[in-house]
């Protein structure tokens, strides 16, 4: 599985908080249902909002980078997010991009204006299958406005660089890798002309995903290039999405220092992946609340076994639990059967049978959620 990953100009927000944490709970109930699961998420480095701020700072664009990238991981692992296997910086696979922007052109699904590169939507009769809108819809919805393209869906696949702070190589001169094809080189170098899953917030379907499926079906053949998409909904403050450009953010590193990893993730979880929702702190605050009074009223299974008991009553404790993470990754669901199971765990005595069985089943999903319910 993929999913887009951040573009390191800035801390991360509450907002990439939301999208990485249900990933990472995803890749983990995967794992835990017994699939083998490789996942990878890209760090956007090509960015001319990363040469800006590198410059506000007054730092080399590499080293403002390097500096960011750090911080991301950083407030990764206080997140408790430990599922990627992948976490890699876009700019590691420029030749890659390189080699499949110039495939496209040897197979007529490129054109070359003066120094850049447009994929031509044309010849693509798929393009707008993953919204569910015509050519003549996304027309409406234009991006990349440009005189010298043929058609106005067309998208860049190299650019000249709006910046002399990062350039690269190309047979048609100096310039940048467009947006699109930075994710597709990454990867189909990584999983081939084929992979499981996709994932990343709604507002990427398009432009931005429907022109990876098309650069990569292109190259290819192979149809699907992803054969499961999981669009995550937006996180808002004032109703507006949360980014720096709206200049709304709460930083995840903040909220973390302040209610901790295990109420960030249960706040973040309580609302469906594919739901936007808006920030409310005094709800978050009354997550943080409930989550303690729940961890206290357990302490008394803290020092339970680790060992297995009836697999047939563990499975019966769980089954609400499985069944909504079951229904397309139901969070919401799965969090309120966890605090049933929670409930009845504070009822038994140490010791006792039940007591080994329902701390079994918490510990099960405390690997599921990234939430620590017996310490």
């Amino acid at each position: 599985m993929f999913v887009c990953g951040p573009t390191v100009s800035d801390f991360m927000h509450l907002g990439h908080a939301k999208t990485y944490v249900f990933y990472d709970v995803m890749a983990r109930y995967l794992k835990h249902d017994g699939y083998n699961v490789t996942f990878a998420m890209n760090i956007t480095d090509i960015d001319e909002s990363i040469v800006h701020a590198a410059r506000r700072s007054k730092s080399s664009v590499e080293s403002f980078v390097r500096k960011y990238v750090n911080f991301y991981q950083e407030d990764m692992r206080k997140l408790g997010i430990n599922s990627l296997t992948r976490f890699e910086r876009v700019s590691k696979y420029v030749k890659q991009m390189v080699d499949q922007v110039s495939e496209l052109l040897s197979m007529g699904y490129a054109y070359r204006v003066k120094n850049e590169v447009y994929f031509d939507v044309s010849k693509f009769p798929r393009f707008g299958s993953l919204s569910h809108m015509s050519i003549p819809e996304l027309e409406l919805r234009p991006t990349e406005l440009s005189e010298d393209k043929r058609n106005l869906l067309d998208f860049a696949l190299w650019r000249r660089s709006p910046v002399d702070d990062i350039v690269f190589t190309s047979p048609w001169g100096e310039g940048w890798p467009g947006w699109h094809i930075q994710d597709t080189a990454y990867t189909m170098t990584i999983f081939g002309n084929q992979y499981d899953i996709h994932g990343g917030a709604r507002e990427l379907i398009y432009p931005h995903h429907e022109a990876e499926i098309a650069q990569a079906e292109s190259l290819s053949g192979v149809h699907p290039f992803v054969r499961y998409w999981v669009h995550c909904g937006l996180l808002t403050t004032e109703g507006k999405k949360m980014s720096k450009s709206e200049g709304n953010v709460v930083y995840a590193r903040d909220i973390l220092r302040k209610y901790g990893r295990n109420a960030v993730r249960l706040f973040l979880l309580m609302q469906h992946h594919r739901d936007s929702f808006e920030f409310d702190e005094y709800t978050l605050r009354r997550v943080a609340e409930g989550y303690e009074q729940i961890k206290d009223s357990l302490k008394h299974l803290g020092g339970s076994k680790e060992q297995r008991t009836s697999q047939k009553r563990e499975r019966s404790v769980l089954e609400e639990f499985y069944s909504a993470m079951n229904d397309d990754f139901d969070t919401p669901k799965a969090v309120e059967a966890a605090n049933e199971v929670a409930d009845e765990a504070s009822k038994c005595l140490p010791g006792s049978d039940r007591a080994e069985v329902y701390a079994y089943a918490l510990r099960q999903i405390s690997s599921v959620l990234g939430v620590d319910y017996l310490g």
